[in-house]
C-alpha cells in the first residue's frame, strides 16, 4: 500500500516539476524572426500563433503601414509591416512570409507581418549590446548571439500602447 502512495507522490511530484519547467522554458524562450533586414525576438508567450499569411482584405483610408485585415478562424485580425511602420520600407511578400499573431494575448486583435520566421531562440544565448539605444520606445533591449548578430526585443504591451501603433487611419496627416 504504501508504495502505491509512494507512486503516486513520486508521479504528482514529477508532473509539477515539468509543468513548473515547461513554464520557466516558454518565460525563457523567444521567437527570433526578420523585418526590414532587422532582426527582432518576441517573448514566445507574447509571440501567439505564427502561420503563413493568410488572405487579406485591404482597408481603405490606413496607413500604408497596416496592410489590412485576415480572417483566423472566424475571427478578424489586423496585420501590420512592422518594418514599413519603422520607417524601414514595405516588406517584400514571399512565401517565407509569416503573420504573428502577437496582441492577441493582450486582448487586441493584431499582428505583425515578418519577412520571414528564425526560430526558437533561448533568451541565456543572448547578452546585451553595450551602449546600444533603442529607436523606440516598445524596443526593451537590444542583444547579441554568439555569432555576434544583433537582435531588437519588442515589448508587445508597450507597442499596443503606442499611440503610433494605434493610429491606422490616414487623415489630415497621413
Amino acid at each position: 500500500m504504501s508504495n502505491r502512495v509512494g507512486l503516486r507522490e513520486f508521479q504528482e511530484n514529477l508532473s509539477r516539476r515539468l509543468a513548473g519547467a515547461a513554464a520557466r522554458d516558454s518565460l525563457s524562450s523567444r521567437l527570433a524572426f526578420e523585418a526590414g533586414n532587422r532582426l527582432w525576438l518576441l517573448n514566445l508567450p507574447d509571440a501567439g500563433e505564427v502561420m503563413p499569411v493568410p488572405w487579406l482584405c485591404r482597408v481603405p483610408l490606413t496607413r500604408r503601414w497596416y496592410c489590412g485585415l485576415v480572417n483566423v478562424r472566424g475571427g478578424l485580425y489586423g496585420m501590420v509591416d512592422l518594418a514599413d511602420f519603422c520607417g524601414y520600407g514595405v516588406t517584400p511578400r514571399t512565401s517565407e512570409n509569416a503573420f504573428l499573431m502577437c496582441g492577441r494575448r493582450h486582448g487586441v486583435n493584431v499582428g505583425l507581418l515578418a519577412q520571414k520566421v528564425v526560430g526558437l531562440r533561448n533568451a541565456q544565448d543572448f547578452s546585451k549590446v553595450e551602449g546600444a539605444v533603442p529607436d523606440k520606445r516598445w524596443i526593451s533591449g537590444i542583444v547579441q548571439d554568439h555569432d555576434l548578430r544583433q537582435y531588437h526585443e519588442i515589448d508587445v504591451a508597450a507597442l499596443l500602447r503606442d499611440p503610433a501603433f494605434m493610429d491606422i487611419g490616414v487623415g489630415e496627416s497621413g
